[in-house]
């Protein structure tokens, strides 16, 4: 299922005892999230992005007490931070600490138009209460020569896209994987999850362009 080359970026940093927090942004200029109304067929010259995450943690995850997921991140492409320090153009980071639901949050965001490249992932893991840590992958090991290799997804002016639902894969290390509904059905229903919580958004507008990767998901287009 996975290439071997994903476990070559994984960075495994144990702390023992407490874990640090980190104060993330995000570039308000390109990417703005967007909620209730607010999310509807956006005029030029952004688009809508949409994508679901679980960020509860995965139990007996590939050899470990419980993984979880805890930041993703994209930037704008080609992108011209250099620094893994930068912040990333959209990110994704507000993880529970304590208390988490094995549930997808819904997510929009209106940006500009153009290709978003993974930039920056990070997954919280724990062998025992004690004995926790990151596997994280900076944007140095994710970005060359104007091009993610995690993956990307695009879109143009006035669309609105939906790129996959993300959360873990156990069977070897903890990584990152895109799911999606399956098939035509699926998606109807997703769809009409979300007119629950954006009711302005024609959902028969949306369109079905995954996040595209070699890494973290598999090819695949709706019947």
């Amino acid at each position: 299922m996975k290439t071997t080359q994903i476990y070559s970026w994984l960075i495994a940093i144990i702390l023992i005892g407490s874990v640090a927090e980190i104060a993330i942004g995000a570039d308000l200029k390109t990417v703005q999230r967007v909620t209730g109304d607010a999310v509807a067929i956006p005029s030029e010259p952004k688009g809508i992005v949409l994508l679901a995450v679980r960020w509860d943690r995965h139990w007996k995850c590939g050899g470990f007490e419980n993984a979880q997921l805890r930041v993703i991140g994209f930037d704008k492409l080609p992108s011209a931070k250099l620094s893994d320090g930068d912040d990333q153009d959209l990110i994704l980071d507000d993880a529970p600490r304590v208390m988490t639901k094995p549930i997808f949050e819904n997510y929009a965001f209106l940006v500009e138009p153009g290709e978003y490249g993974l930039s920056r992932l990070e997954i919280k893991v724990a062998r025992s209460v004690s004995d926790v840590g990151f596997l994280k992958v900076p944007r140095s090991k994710f970005l060359a020569e104007g091009k993610s290799l995690g993956g990307s997804f695009s879109l143009v002016a006035g669309e609105v896209v939906y790129i996959g639902h993300f959360y873990l894969d156990c069977k070897q290390q903890p990584t990152m994987w895109r799911y999606y509904p399956d098939g035509r059905d699926g998606f109807d229903g997703y769809l009409s999850s979300l007119k629950k919580a954006y009711p302005a958004l024609d959902t028969s507008k949306v369109l079905f362009r995954l996040f595209q990767t070699k890494e973290f998901g598999h090819d695949y287009a709706l019947p």
